[in-house]
């Protein structure tokens, strides 16, 4: 059998319920029937005692017939009587334990309430108070037990953020940890305000870090980590951090781009203002470096083009010269000696951008008439000469006999160093 009132199982022969008092179902119909048994019990042995007495004893006179009827009429009310006695004080006692349990009711709403309005004290005065009338009820001993704990991490909480006011991180982050921990597994509708609470001061413990690290990081990349752990903080003190991160890592970005920017590292500066504009999007202060880099870098192209195109021109002169006037003639002084020879003294240079080695020359002899009167063929020396360096040659053309004569060098040979 169970009660229907709190659900608490009972006895089979209970009319009361051992935990609220009320009456139960059962114990109504029982309380009538015995009532009704007993009435007719005293019924039958008033009825036996007139049959007995009436076969025992003659007719008597009429005054102790009437005695003998009211006598009958009391036996029939005295049950009577005493059902509605006890009808009266059974319906007396349940509402007496019904008022009791709604005022335990009463109590144990009350509390919900306060404690859901963060009142703790309250509520587990009102639960004490509740716990006194229904000693033995577990749904106010549970209750009180679960306002006992968050009334303490209510504290815990309200010590964490003293601890964040003064700046005491490392204290304040174990004891958000600590309260975290103890809240796990814990739904509840009362531990919801202690739990939003908690969220508060998690993303302002997190936002006090970060703004506490930002003064060191000079680096992207170090701004950039500090970011992502930003952008898991949410509330207006979150977002501003962000903002300031940001705004250092579009500072840190200008500052670099432009120094590469100087360089002439075109391509490295243009990396640098692209990785800023994903994190501040439009930005025009870098928008309009990352411009200016472009077209820098553009103007370089066409003069590095042009210089390229000149360089090639003027390589291929040189290569030119190298190949075929790598030796230039400075002088050639001849003397005809009395035999008729020509002694020939010749002065080269080396006019490459290279140096050359092992150079010849042939040479032919002109009269005053411009008529050819000998020619010859000489090595220089020294054999090895660097750019711009001079050399030398002689020669001896046999049997000139001639006066007044012009010495061409008609051709030279040599080769690359």
């Amino acid at each position: 059998m169970y009660c229907h009132h709190c659900e608490k199982k009972q006895t089979d022969d209970a009319i009361y319920c051992s935990q609220c008092g009320r009456l139960l179902a059962d114990g109504e119909e029982t309380a009538a029937a015995l009532s009704t048994e007993r009435s007719m019990l005293l019924s039958e042995q008033v009825a036996s005692v007139e049959i007995d007495e009436a076969s025992q004893q003659p007719s008597k006179p009429k005054k102790t017939r009437r005695r003998r009827a009211k006598s009958s009429i009391l036996a029939w009310l005295m049950p009577i009587i005493l059902a509605l006695v006890t009808a009266g004080s059974v319906f007396s006692y349940y509402i007496y334990q019904s008022e009791i349990n709604d005022r335990v009711i009463k109590l144990h709403v009350e509390a919900k309430a306060e404690a859901l309005a963060g009142k703790y004290d309250k509520a587990q005065k009102l639960l004490q108070e509740a716990s006194d009338a229904r000693p033995g009820f577990g749904a106010l001993q549970k209750d009180a037990e679960i306002v006992a704990l968050v009334a303490e991490l209510a504290q815990s909480i309200t010590a964490a953020g003293k601890q964040l006011e003064e700046r005491k991180l490392e204290d304040a982050e174990q004891t958000l940890e600590r309260i975290n921990g103890e809240l796990k597994g814990h739904k509840e509708p009362i531990y919801i305000k202690i739990k939003h609470q908690l969220d508060n001061y998690n993303v302002k413990l997190g936002v006090m870090r970060l703004t506490e690290e930002l003064a060191d990081l000079n680096t992207v990349d170090e701004l950039e980590s500090r970011l992502n752990i930003a952008n898991q903080l949410d509330g207006e003190e979150a977002l501003a951090v962000k903002e300031q991160i940001v705004a250092k890592i579009v500072d840190i970005s200008y500052k670099d781009a432009e120094a590469l920017l100087k360089k002439k590292n075109y391509s490295d500066a243009l990396a640098l203002t692209d990785r800023a504009l994903l994190f501040a999007k439009d930005n025009e202060r870098i928008m309009s470096l990352a411009k200016k880099i472009t077209d820098a870098q553009a103007d370089y192209e066409k003069r590095e083009q042009r210089r390229l195109e000149q360089a090639m021109q003027q390589a291929a002169a040189e290569d030119l010269k190298n190949q075929t006037a790598a030796v230039e003639v400075v002088k050639i002084e001849s003397t005809l000696d009395e035999f008729g020879d020509l002694n020939i003294v010749g002065e080269l240079k080396n006019a490459a951008t290279r140096p050359i080695y092992s150079i010849s020359v042939q040479f032919i002899v002109y009269d005053a008439d411009g008529k050819e009167v000998g020619k010859g063929k000489a090595e220089a020396t020294p054999d090895y000469v660097d750019p711009g360096q001079k050399i030398t040659f002689n020669s001896t053309v046999y049997g000139v006999y001639v006066e007044n004569t012009t010495v061409v060098v008609d051709h030279a040979t040599w080769y690359l160093d």
